[in-house]
């Protein structure tokens, strides 16, 4: 762990967020010296400096600073005094003592709690401890993050226990902690006060009293369970409850939870608890779990005169260019801002949802046009303004994608998100801004696809010349303690005006124009390059890669993988290939020979998308196949749907039993995070864990303590 922190020290790494720094009482070639010595190290910085303790001041009352480097030797200002300044400006504020004599002023450092203490030439050691500080920093605002979500669950949780008509309590050795009122309605209590202190055995018959003893220490043994028992009221009247005991915490301390169900519906009960379950806590919007559940009953519902429904698909393009160049909180504050304007100007939509990270999905009635919704919400997202760092406002580029429904009975949601997708993803290749119609002006118009299709294959032919592509890494995170850094490999083609194109934008015409096998083969030679980069830096990453249909067919295919690992001295066991079910099943003998050869030279393989089907089992029996990478649709309702959670459980259990390590892909949230930890998945991968990035920047350590 030392070696691995020393290398991250040691490496430069980009940071997506600048520091603010600001450096007192030095020479500014000083100064300049520190800001330049933490550009070599990959760290972005805005400077600012100080004289004396007015231009101190003036830049205190200005703006706050994340990190003060002060100098002890300054001739102009009093140390002491310029720290009781700087944390009556901001108590977070790191301070790091620079002087041409460190040991002189060692105690000076000690009395002011300052972070660190450097001489004052050192300039690597000082950009050193200003990455520390500022990383330090920045985690200091995550866990504050996580504790207000933590504290904003607990008020949820609080408010549906004391809202609750089932009588619930809550219980530690055979004494109440807690109720809600209608707990002691239900014993004819008024207030808790009356039950401070009073054992919960004397509200049970003594009948009943034995069973009841015995019920409370079955919760340590068998969880959550219920039995039916006789009651006392305050004033003696028995009554018979079915009583549900079930292991809790409260106040960080284990307790056992009582609850008397109600019997009749509490309908508003029902629907806050919906609100919670389905609704993306940033934006208000519906998550996306709830908004697939809802589209596919609308589209398998709808009668003749309700299928006018259309799709809009808005997507904030430049997304990760601004939340690295602005840093989370600005780009987080922005997502609010972009869905407050989509709630206001799209009040008459049937459906809103966040999709993605950086993606909604309208959905209109009959009653409004489509266009026009998109159209509306383009104008009014370009006409609001977005606060960035400094005063300079953030100016997202909007792809907004539409399709709509009435075109066939029997398209299912899937399929018309699929649309959306290729109608935003269109809108993003023709400029910024665009809004594409999917039905009227894709398939319609064959001459402007043909013409854009061959656009692509230029740029591809011009990538594949001149290193045009670039790849993207998403880590695969190992939860049964594998230590090695595992990464999913993704193309992207730079157009252009050097915007990224997603493979979905190319690849149809890249496969028309038979370049996939050409393709595969500039991923291959390049990911291997870099791959071997990092082995030699002493990092243990194993990159999982995608062949194609085409790359399967090529015959040459396993002698330029053998020829790219001599050429850059790396070994197959550093490489799982990756195919799909569906290109295997279409060549099933070039794969297993390709496989064959694949599997002499220690590479290992992988079956993406695993459909838990009786062709894929096949496959699986066929081919010597390592890793099942699950498919997406296991991860569909999995945080809520005990159904589905029993199914990846048993899938998962199979796939182990039969010798095949798993892969649960598409993670988007810490509930259903934790239950493939429960299930035993062996690794999962996911946008709640990191994007696809352009750099290898997940944090091992992490990765480390999720295993």
């Amino acid at each position: 762990m030392a070696a691995q922190a020393e290398r991250a020290l040691q490496q430069p790494e980009p940071c997506g967020s600048p520091v603010e720094m600001l450096v007192i009482g030095c020479r500014i070639g000083v100064a300049d010296g520190y800001a330049s010595a933490l550009r070599n190290q990959g760290q972005a910085a805005h400077l600012k400096t100080a004289e004396d303790l007015e231009s101190l001041n003036q830049q205190l009352n200005s703006e706050p600073c994340d990190l003060v480097i002060l100098n002890a030797d300054a001739t102009d200002l009093v140390t002491a005094d310029a720290v009781d300044r700087i944390r009556a400006a901001n108590q977070r504020t790191s301070i790091v003592l620079v002087a041409k004599d460190p040991a002189a002023s060692k105690s000076l450092a000690i009395a002011l709690e300052l972070q660190d203490l450097i001489d004052i030439d050192d300039e690597e050691h000082v950009a050193m401890a200003v990455r520390r500080e500022h990383q330090s920093q920045l985690l200091h605002h995550e866990v504050n993050r996580l504790r207000r979500q933590l504290e904003e669950a607990e008020d949820r949780s609080n408010l549906l226990v004391q809202s609750s008509r089932d009588a619930i309590a809550y219980i530690h050795e055979g004494m109440y902690l807690s109720t809600n009122q209608t707990y002691l309605d239900t014993f004819g209590y008024e207030s808790a006060d009356e039950i401070d202190g009073l054992p919960i055995m004397d509200m049970i018959d003594a009948d009943s009293r034995v069973s009841f003893k015995a019920a409370l220490r079955k919760v340590n043994e068998a969880g959550k369970h219920a039995e039916e028992f006789r009651c006392v009221t305050r004033d003696g009247q028995a009554f018979g409850a079915r009583m549900e005991f079930s292991p809790a915490r409260m106040d960080g301390e284990q307790c056992t939870q009582v609850m008397i169900r109600d019997q009749s519906q509490n309908l508003a009960l029902q629907k806050r608890i919906e609100e919670l379950t389905s609704k993306d806590a940033q934006t208000g919007f519906f998550n996306r779990q709830s908004f697939m559940e809802r589209l596919e009953a609308l589209l398998a519902n709808g009668d003749d005169a309700d299928k006018g429904h259309a799709l809009v698909q808005l997507s904030i393009s430049n997304y990760p260019e601004l939340r690295e160049n602005c840093g989370f909180d600005y780009a987080e504050q922005m997502l609010t801002e972009v869905a407050n304007v989509l709630a206001g100007t799209a009040a008459r939509a049937h459906t809103i949802a966040r999709f993605g990270d950086h993606d909604f999905m309208i959905v209109c009635n009959n009653e409004e046009p489509a266009l026009e919704t998109a159209e509306r919400c383009l104008h009014k997202l370009r006409s609001h303004t977005f606060d960035g760092q400094q005063d300079t406002p953030l100016k997202p580029i909007y792809s907004i994608g539409v399709t709509r429904a009435d075109d066939s009975i029997e398209i299912s949601a899937h399929e018309l998100i699929n649309r959306s997708c290729r109608a935003t993803g269109m809108a993003r290749s023709e400029g910024d801004n665009r809004v594409v119609f999917y039905n009227e002006q894709i398939p319609s118009d064959t001459k402007h696809l043909a013409e854009a299709d061959a656009a692509v294959v230029k740029l591809i032919d011009n990538a594949l010349a001149n290193d045009g592509f670039r790849l993207k890494y998403q880590p695969i995170v190992s939860l049964q303690g594998d230590t090695r850094e595992n990464y999913s490999v993704y193309l992207r083609l730079v157009d252009d005006e050097g915007k990224e194109l997603v493979p979905d934008m190319f690849l149809s015409p890249a496969r028309d124009a038979s370049r996939l096998a050409e393709i595969d083969r500039w991923v291959v030679r390049n990911a291997i390059r870099e791959l071997a980069s990092h082995r030699r830096e002493g990092k243990k990453i194993i990159f999982y890669i995608i062949l194609s249909r085409a790359g399967i067919e090529d015959d040459s295919m396993l002698l330029w993988i053998c020829d790219c690992l001599r050429e850059f001295r790396a070994k197959g066991s550093w490489l799982v290939f990756q195919f799909r079910e569906n290109d295997l099943r279409s060549t099933l003998q070039p794969a297993r020979e390709l496989i064959a050869g694949l599997k002499k030279i220690n590479c290992r393989i992988a079956l993406n998308n695993y459909s838990d089907s009786e062709p894929a089992d096949s496959l699986l029996k066929h081919l010597e196949i390592d890793v099942v990478k699950l498919s997406p649709e296991f991860m569909r309702g999995l945080a809520t749907d005990p159904k589905q959670q029993d199914r990846m459980s048993e899938v998962n259990r199979k796939l182990q039993e039969e010798g095949y390590k798993t892969i649960a892909s598409s993670v988007e949230d810490a509930s259903s995070l934790a239950i493939l930890w429960n299930i035993s998945v062996n690794y999962i991968q996911g946008y709640f864990l990191q994007e696809p990035s352009s750099t290898i920047t997940f944090d091992a350590e992490h990765e480390a303590h999720l295993g």
